[in-house]
């Protein structure tokens, strides 16, 4: 254990309308909540001077005070290699499909990792932090596949962040995140309204499975556009949830697997496919419509990656 410096905070405007005792461990890291409730009770930790209560909201220009805590040693975040983000954002800077001062959208090429891991020197938020310095409170809003390309949220300040991870955390279609893919064989329609795909999920270490006893709940809407090639038929989904690999697994049950995935896939129509230059998994994040803060949406889309037109001929 360690001690922190006694301080004033003072609430910026991305970080109103938190819980106070949230708002406290965000900005000084290791700080038990025990810690924090005891020193709110017997006055040690006040706001603008008044005695204060964990679960009362932040106010943009508070003044909270705080004495010497005892904190944890943090551990730190992976940094990643930073010649390998440097070398990414390069690349990423000309991904970047839209941006303003909240948030950030990249169109992720397939296979690259949103973030640093095992194996993995450098991901996305890596090199956005390279590209945007400035920007100290960069995170991922949610996460993709490394084998998936497509529109990836980057939230720029923790306001945003809280924002989009609790339409996220709903679940439904107050966000609506849509997705192209490429499957084995040909799907039949289904009449003008979608197919509802309601099958629980349940992870078994990397994978994850198809379990209607145990399984968390996952829906997927799912149209069917039109045949690709000899071989597959171009859907698109839409989320309703958002578990591990839901969309792969689904189509998978359906019958009907992701062309290019060396997962839940079929081996032979991969390599038919790779045999004809299209080397990966096709899945898509194509079109996002996301509820802003202040009432309007913003509407994003990005075209299905074009090798993926050599399975047509």
């Amino acid at each position: 254990m360690k001690h922190s410096e006694p301080q004033t905070l003072i609430v910026s405007d991305s970080q109103a309308d938190r819980r106070l005792d949230k708002y406290i461990r965000s900005q000084v890291k290791g700080v038990p909540a025990t810690v924090l409730f005891r020193m709110m009770r017997t006055k040690q930790i006040t706001v603008n001077g008044a005695k204060c209560k964990p679960d009362q909201r932040t106010v943009a220009g508070d003044k909270v005070h705080l004495p010497a805590l005892e904190v944890a040693e943090a551990k730190p975040k992976p940094a990643g290699d930073r010649k390998a983000a440097e070398q990414l954002a390069r690349r990423l800077s000309r991904h970047i499909v839209f941006e303003d001062d909240d948030l950030l959208i990249v169109n992720k090429p397939a296979n690259i990792a949103v973030h640093v891991g095992s194996g993995v020197r450098a991901g996305v938020i890596e090199a956005l932090r390279v590209l945007r310095p400035e920007d100290k409170e960069l995170e991922l809003a949610h996460r993709l596949d490394k084998e998936t390309s497509g529109l990836l949220i980057v939230a720029k300040n923790s306001k945003m962040l809280r924002h989009l991870q609790s339409l996220l955390r709903e679940g439904g279609e107050d966000i609506q995140r849509y997705y192209l893919a490429v499957v084995s064989g040909a799907v039949k329609k289904s009449g003008k309204q979608p197919r509802r795909i309601d099958a629980p999920l349940r992870k078994t270490g990397a994978a994850t499975v198809v379990d209607r006893r145990t399984g968390q709940q996952a829906e997927t809407k799912l149209w069917v556009k039109k045949p690709w090639g000899r071989a597959g038929t171009l859907v698109e989904a839409q989320l309703l949830t958002g578990r591990k690999h839901q969309i792969r697994v689904h189509l998978q049950h359906l019958g009907h697997p992701i062309i290019g995935d060396s997962r839940y896939g079929d081996r032979a129509v991969n390599q038919a496919a790779a045999e004809k230059g299209v080397r990966m998994l096709m899945l898509h994040a194509s079109w996002l419509v996301i509820p802003l803060p202040g009432g309007e949406e913003l509407d994003v889309q990005a075209p299905m990656p074009p090798a993926w037109n050599k399975l047509r001929g």
